[in-house]
């Protein structure tokens, strides 16, 4: 197994594991909602609030956490070939690589002028 893969297997894990406890939450709390309404102590009518607010509290954040984490495992293994290129690029030249476009020269013959110290009577 590649050293690379490890941080994104572990967001991977960690957003089934989340899931999976979502989803029990969801049965959970869904039960105690069945188990309101059967017992007469919960009437569905006027407290459509109260309940969505209740799954919310119990299991949706978790849903959202999960998705959160994937999301990020699925960012590093989309990143993660244009970090191999630059530490590659990184390790031939020494440097970063840079693109070479004609108008760089220009700019760099600028901001070299622009960073020569002044004459010390020119600014007197």
């Amino acid at each position: 197994m590649n050293k690379k893969n490890i941080p994104i297997i572990v967001l991977y894990a960690f957003a089934c594991a989340v899931m999976f406890y979502a989803i029990w939450a969801l049965i959970k709390c869904a039960d105690i909602i069945s188990q309101a309404k059967a017992a007469g102590q919960l009437i569905v009518s006027g407290n459509e609030y109260d309940i969505a607010s209740f799954f919310m509290s119990s299991s949706g954040q978790y849903f959202i956490f999960s998705l959160l984490l994937a999301a990020a495992g699925l960012f590093l293994q989309k990143i993660q070939p244009l970090v191999d290129i630059v530490r590659s690029a990184s390790k031939t030249t020494g440097r970063l690589p840079k693109e070479t476009d004609p108008n760089d020269e220009e700019l760099d013959e600028w901001f070299a002028e622009a960073s020569e110290p002044e004459d010390a009577s020119a600014r007197l």
